[in-house]
């Protein structure tokens, strides 16, 4: 996890430290969005408020480079989830081969 930047180690270990409370059915899938999704892609580089003004129809008109951002942020994901859970290299192969298709 040290290679993790800072901001998704931190998410890492609040949700560590709280996990008991975070499972309760009292948490609610509007505060876990607000706790901890998007804050995660905010740390991945995603501009979640739209900061930077970007019309709607610019942002998903062209679809390559949505499609390009979601790859970048879906590989880091991958790496984010191997490096906490420590696959073997034949369940990273595995699970690749299944989300290639």
């Amino acid at each position: 996890m040290s290679s993790f930047p800072p901001r998704v180690r931190s998410l890492v270990e609040h949700f560590a430290r709280n996990r008991d409370a975070l499972r309760s059915p009292a948490y609610n899938e509007m505060q876990a969005r607000r706790e901890f999704i998007d804050p995660f892609f905010k740390a991945l580089g995603w501009d979640m408020d739209n900061e930077q003004g970007l019309a709607t129809a610019r942002t998903t008109r062209n679809g390559t480079v949505a499609h390009r951002s979601t790859d970048t942020t879906d590989r880091q994901i991958d790496q984010f989830v191997y490096q906490l859970y420590g696959p073997t290299d034949e369940e990273i192969r595995i699970v690749e081969e299944a989300t290639a298709k």
